[in-house]
């Protein structure tokens, strides 16, 4: 009994004086939930879309970045794999950080595909989309007043096409119009049908972790297969969302109209590699189990 009473009295104690600490320091995250804080589902998803988009576009952007600042200060010195490398690490971040709250799509074509299934409503597959555009014009904004000294190294090439390529994906001088929206579709539909095993719960669960190192990965080997081409944007706010902001920030029109107008095929392109992703997942592997 007398143990009892101490161990009571010692449970008191620690809760006096931890309540006498939060007396006396911040606690942002108790501030933040009282003045900050929403039920509202769709607001939730809005939110942490456009945070995870922000996060995989930031990462991917500015390896870019470094890849290009890099070669120009060092003659050629950076591979091609460290923008590979920014885009599958940094969308396993964003995975890592916005999966469980909105299932971190961060692709209008990922969630045009989970439509398709009947797994999101129209309504959400709007707000999933403009959450993604917004983030990834953000994020484009963010590299360029973070590069934005290396980028003065250009001097009068500062607003081409050379630079401009940080943010947007173009097509090589020798691909055709439909040699990129090919390129643009088998990327798409490869990305999104491995997607859609790896969030496939039913036949296969695997740990929200393992997804995101997966989906990683799945990027990374898509960047080393069809990156020579046009970039590899695989995501139509990952190129438009940038392409935007270069387009508002001084480098003007040029960037629509370069690659005889190749703007459309990232943004049209891999909504029909969704499509065909989505067909050929249920007609070879999910709808057998």
């Amino acid at each position: 009994m007398p143990i009892f009473k101490t161990g009571s009295l010692s449970i008191n104690q620690n809760e006096d004086s931890e309540s006498e600490v939060e007396k006396t320091t911040i606690n942002l995250r108790r501030f933040s939930k009282r003045y900050i804080k929403t039920k509202n589902s769709l607001i939730r998803v809005f939110l942490a879309e456009l945070l995870g988009t922000f996060m995989f576009v930031f990462f991917g952007c500015s390896s870019v970045a470094q890849y290009k600042l890099l070669n120009r200060a060092q003659n050629d010195s950076a591979s091609f794999l460290l923008v590979n490398a920014g885009f599958g690490f940094g969308i396993l971040a964003a995975i890592l950080t916005v999966g469980k709250v909105s299932g971190a799509h961060l692709n209008p074509a990922v969630s045009f595909g989970i439509f398709l299934v009947g797994q999101l409503t129209l309504l959400k597959l709007v707000i999933y989309i403009v959450a993604q555009f917004i983030g990834a014009f953000i994020a484009a904004a963010i590299v360029f007043v973070l590069y934005y000294n290396g980028l003065t190294t250009f001097g009068d090439k500062m607003y081409t096409l050379e630079t401009a390529g940080i943010f947007g994906t173009y097509p090589r001088p020798e691909l055709s119009v439909w040699g990129g929206f090919f390129d643009q579709f088998i990327g798409t539909t490869l990305f999104v049908t491995g997607i859609m095993s790896v969030a496939d719960k039913i036949r296969d669960p695997l740990p929200n972790s393992m997804s995101a190192i997966m989906v990683g990965f799945l990027l990374f080997v898509v960047g080393n297969s069809i990156g020579y081409n046009a970039g590899f944007a695989v995501n139509p706010a990952r190129d438009f969302g940038p392409r935007f902001f270069t387009f508002i920030a001084g480098w003007g029109s040029q960037v629509f109209s370069a690659g005889d107008y190749y703007f459309w095929i990232p943004l049209v392109a891999p909504m029909f590699g969704s499509l065909a992703a989505t067909i050929i997942y249920l007609v070879f592997i999910s709808n057998h189990f």
